[in-house]
């Protein structure tokens, strides 16, 4: 009874929406765009477009990144041609970075988008050139935009800047390849990366760590609220029992339900033409039978009932007894420190301070400017308008940024205010990173307890480095900026603070009233609604 059979569903099963999506408009033009240019593509498809391309009511992305995780043949990659083909028609200049493991995928996809622009004369007509051959493939158009495709290898990526980054393949990323290719989207202004991936196999896909990292953010208690997880996959297979041939019955019977393929396969019976579907019922009764020796694979790519790395369960804190220095009270005296840092997706900045207790402690302390109470959708102009604001109050000893960090964008906007920044290098960092570490497992450090830094503290890992130190992690979003901030603040004062005798207490918001132009700090636990 094919006709019966249930159809592919609309509906991601496991989905993780944008809280800030309020502007659809520019998704509505993605599809007026294709459908121009002829393309045919599912609901769900289309569903794709309108939320990854969702935009908050400053006009930046909802989503900063998009998870698109569906079993192969379903035609994942048509959402992101026409997304790609959007960007490049309306945003002028925009660069993108199409990336996959295999050469031959990447090619596939930069085939595609070229047909969807020769369809119509209008979009041809917008073609300045397109190169094909040497691994260095291209389209460009006669506004500037262009995209270009390439595998991903460790060095292979250097030597230009993208606005928007596609990873293809996702479930194969190793770290090399994320190192090779952070540095590219330094200088984006409204950065957007978009994953697309099926199930991982962690037997078989080695480097699937950062795919699965985002899929726990996606499904985790408080998931970050820039990411779009969009996951098409099987439910949950019946629960073990004392019966060993009744579970495997009942497995057999959850894996050849029609329902289960159609959760996992959202194409699976829709025509994208008369007579075809991308998937049918009788593909996948032919394929199952052709698995039968293989039958946990076929789970894995079929119905996306993955073998997810089991490192991503849990993580220990690297910062035992962090509660313990909790000091909401400090008296505090001598110079100031200051430490900047700017997330890697360049949509938050975190400004720290250390400053020395009368106990023989170092106080750290997170915060921004009123405009902003996370640090999230400053400006670089802001940032160091900020800086100055603080440089006025306290006259620290350093402001200190990493030298290798996205913060080294903002170095020649202080220098023009005349503040000349701290910039250290990799040594500095990992000595300082150890010496945070240091002095927090003696129970050297004081904070108050601020909801931002101790997540941090509390998620951070470490990143080893080849001569045996390490230094933390980045991660993209933001979420161990703070601890990283603190780090430099805390690395500066011990750097550059024992030089100076003056005493310099922070600011305090309970002995006078704070002016606009002046941060200020305050014993209160929530200070990411006031700065310091």
């Amino acid at each position: 009874m094919p006709g019966l059979a249930p159809l592919g569903h609309r509906q991601p099963r496991v989905h993780h929406q944008v809280a800030g999506a309020v502007d659809f408009e520019r998704g509505e033009e993605a599809l007026d765009i294709a459908w121009t240019a002829g393309a045919t593509l599912l609901d769900w498809q289309c569903d794709v477009v309108r939320q990854g391309m969702a935009r908050t009511e400053t006009g930046r992305w909802a989503a900063r990144e998009v998870g698109l995780l569906v079993a192969r043949q379903n035609g994942k990659t048509a959402s992101i041609e026409v997304v790609e083909l959007a960007w490049m028609l309306k945003e002028p200049g925009v660069h993108i970075l199409h990336t996959a493991h295999e050469f031959q995928t990447a090619l596939e996809s930069m085939g595609r988008l070229q047909g969807l622009i020769n369809s119509h004369p209008l979009l041809e007509d917008q073609v300045d050139s397109i190169r094909i051959g040497n691994g260095k493939e291209w389209i460009r158009l006669k506004n500037g935009s262009e995209i270009r495709y390439r595998t991903r290898t460790k060095s292979g990526l250097r030597g230009f800047s993208v606005d928007r980054l596609v990873i293809d393949e996702a479930m194969i990323w190793s770290k090399a390849s994320q190192a090779a290719i952070r540095p590219l989207l330094t200088t984006a202004k409204n950065l957007q990366i978009w994953y697309l991936g099926s199930a991982a196999d962690a037997e078989v896909h080695e480097h699937c760590g950062k795919w699965a990292s985002l899929r726990d953010a996606a499904m985790s208690a408080n998931p970050p609220k820039n990411l779009l997880w969009m996951e098409w996959s099987a439910p949950e297979p019946p629960a073990r029992t004392d019966d060993a041939l009744a579970d495997i019955e009942a497995r057999a019977a959850w894996r050849a339900d029609p329902n289960t393929w159609a959760a996992a396969n959202p194409s699976l019976g829709h025509e994208v033409e008369p007579g075809y579907a991308l998937v049918s019922h009788e593909y996948i009764e032919d394929e199952l039978d052709s698995f039968r020796n293989a039958l946990e694979e076929w789970e894995i790519e079929r119905l996306s009932y993955g073998r997810w790395p089991s490192s991503h369960a849990a993580h220990e804190p690297i910062i035992k007894g962090w509660s313990d220095m909790r000091n909401r009270s400090p008296r505090l005296t001598g110079p100031i420190a200051v430490g900047l840092e700017l997330s890697p997706d360049r949509r938050r900045w975190v400004f720290a301070a250390a400053q020395r207790t009368d106990d023989g402690r170092t106080h750290v302390e997170v915060g921004w400017p009123e405009s902003s109470p996370d640090g999230s959708g400053l400006t670089n102009d802001q940032a160091v308008a900020f800086v100055v604001r603080m440089a006025e109050a306290w006259d620290p000893v350093a402001v200190v940024i990493d030298s290798r960090s996205p913060t080294a964008v903002i170095v020649p906007k202080l220098i023009a205010v005349g503040i000349e920044p701290e910039k250290a290098t990799t040594p500095q960092m990992a000595a300082w990173s150890g010496g945070f570490l240091d002095d927090a497992v003696a129970g050297l450090l004081s904070h108050t307890d601020q909801p931002a830094l101790t997540r941090a503290v509390e998620t951070v890992v470490k990143r080893d480095l080849p001569q045996g130190d390490f230094v933390w992690t980045r991660t993209d979003d933001g979420s161990t900026a703070p601890m990283i901030a603190a780090t430099l603040a805390h690395g500066g004062l011990v750097s550059f603070g024992y030089e100076t005798a003056t005493e310099r207490a922070l600011p305090s918001a309970g002995g006078r009233r704070s002016t606009p132009t002046t941060p200020t700090r305050s014993s209160d636990l929530d200070l990411l609604s006031i700065g310091f």
